[in-house]
């Protein structure tokens, strides 16, 4: 026996006896019993419901599967019928005695790239640093602490733990 039917035959037996249960302690006016039987009852329910409606989902699954197969084999071999005749794209590449352009024009190219992702990346840093180090500045300082200290004299602690200071102070 496999684990599923053992499964299912403990889940119908907590069924059968959970639901037998809830009237047994219904007659004899033990109403906690009868509620807690309920809801043992109510999920055994709801796990065989839902085993059972796996079973069938599988099952749809196994032969929607086998369908798509069967179709995927049909659209396959009339695709590979009507195929055209393989063509040479780079036909000049075929041939490896004849690369002597291909190469330097490859390498120019990087080399052009290159030199134009060095100048972007220059340009960047010069025109980036001083704006996000000033945006930077202008957010840190809010944190930064009173100018003379939290011992100032002038600046009363409870007040300061109360409300920050004003900016001309700081």
């Amino acid at each position: 026996m496999n684990t599923r039917r053992i499964g299912l035959a403990v889940g119908v037996v907590t069924l059968l006896a959970s639901g037998s249960y809830v009237f047994v302690y219904l007659y004899r006016w033990e109403w906690n019993r009868a509620l807690v039987s309920g809801l043992i009852f109510l999920a055994c329910e709801v796990a065989l419901t839902t085993f059972l409606l796996n079973q069938r989902l599988r099952a749809t699954e196994a032969r929607l599967d086998t369908l798509v197969d069967v179709r995927h084999d049909r659209v396959l071999r009339r695709l590979e019928e009507t195929a055209p005749a393989p063509r040479a794209s780079f036909a000049w590449l075929a041939r490896p005695e004849h690369t002597n352009v291909f190469v330097p024009v490859l390498l120019g190219a990087g080399v052009v790239l290159s030199a134009l992702a060095w100048l972007v990346e220059r340009v960047a840093r010069v025109t980036a640093r001083p704006t996000l180090e000033r945006s930077l500045a202008g957010r840190l300082g809010e944190l930064a602490p009173p100018a003379h200290g939290f011992l100032d004299p002038v600046v009363d602690p409870v007040a300061l733990l109360r409300a920050p200071l004003p900016r001309d102070r700081a």
